[in-house]
């Protein structure tokens, strides 16, 4: 018989038959394994928390102050974050108000004088922040040399001894328009990359001069004052311009395009019948006020103003004591 004769009818093919019983057992497996159900996971895990829903929780901080004169009350509120609960929503919670430092600054302290004078002093009352460091200044190649040490600061509260505020101006508010004559023509100048003095009063229409007293070029500002013309030159080391407002307005700010930290004011009056306090507080108004009654106003840049009422006659003048307080 031939080696490649096919086998007697009836018998099955034994390929076929593996074959079938590997479809047969997979058939059982996937029966057996749907009877048990899903599987259960080999690692357990935490059960998912829902998430939390943050509420902003508002606290109120009042802070209260209190001028010369009599003035209100400011409040301020700052919103704040509050910590929500973890696994459930934040709740709101009453507003809390926290104690504020209370600067409470005295009316003016008036007292007739003999010499016929109006003189007195400024003070603050409270504790100003600390000024801050210009580095510019310092760090520049040219202005740095006036500076070996520690950089210049701002100059937002000069205060002196006993509390004496610098750079406070105080003028007779409805003395006549043009009367009096000037103590003196001030000179602003421009040394180390600063406006010297930082703040100077002038009379309308009164000449002033502009110094640079540093050996490089600045450039001198005056912006756009709301009732003068303004002006902005530049000006080499030691040149000198003559300069004038013909019209009242307080602080005329004077910036230098070059070393743009720089800055000083001009305060203009209508009369002679002003001064800028000194490093001790003081100040001392010109002579001839005509005789009579006349509101006395401080004002400072940072401290806000006071009024106050004073006379003047023959032989009697005005010691005034203002008292400002910090903002």
């Amino acid at each position: 018989m031939s080696k490649n004769a096919p086998s007697k009818s009836g018998s099955p093919d034994p390929l076929l038959v593996i074959v079938a019983t590997l479809l047969l057992l997979a058939v059982l497996a996937t029966l057996y394994f749907a009877a048990q159900g899903p599987s259960k996971p080999l690692v357990s895990e935490p059960p998912v928390r829902p998430r939390p829903i943050i509420q902003d929780e508002t606290r109120v901080v009042v802070v209260t102050k209190e001028v010369a004169g009599g003035a209100g009350v400011e409040s301020a509120a700052k919103a704040a974050e509050a910590k929500p609960v973890e696994g459930k929503p934040a709740e709101a919670k009453p507003s809390e108000a926290k104690a504020a430092e209370v600067v409470t600054a005295a009316p003016p302290a008036v007292k007739a004088s003999a010499d016929g004078k109006i003189h007195g002093r400024v003070v603050l009352k409270g504790t100003p922040p600390p000024e801050r460091p210009i580095g510019a200044a310092k760090s520049d190649s040219f202005c740095g040399k006036s500076y070996p040490d520690a950089a210049p600061t701002t100059r937002n509260y000069v205060v002196g001894a006993d509390g004496g505020l610098r750079y406070a101006f105080v003028r007779v508010v409805n003395a006549p328009a043009g009367s009096g004559t000037p103590a003196e023509s001030p000179v602003i100048d421009q040394h180390g990359c600063m406006y010297e003095p930082y703040v100077v009063g002038v009379m309308a229409g009164q000449k002033f001069q502009v110094k640079n007293s540093d050996t490089f070029l600045h450039n001198v500002n005056s912006g756009k004052p709301k009732n003068n013309p303004g002006f902005n030159f530049s000006q080499a080391a030691g040149q000198v311009n003559e300069k004038s407002f013909d019209n009242g307005e307080m602080w005329v700010k004077m910036i230098c395009n070059v070393h743009p930290w720089m800055a000083g004011y001009v305060c203009v009056a209508e009369s002679a019948f002003f001064a800028v306090t000194n490093d001790k507080g003081e100040f001392s108004l010109p002579d001839g006020l005509p005789a009579g009654k006349y509101k006395l106003q401080v004002d400072h840049l940072k401290a806000g103003s006071a009024t106050v009422d004073i006379e003047v006659g023959a032989g009697k003048g005005a010691d005034v004591t203002f008292e400002l307080a910090v903002k």
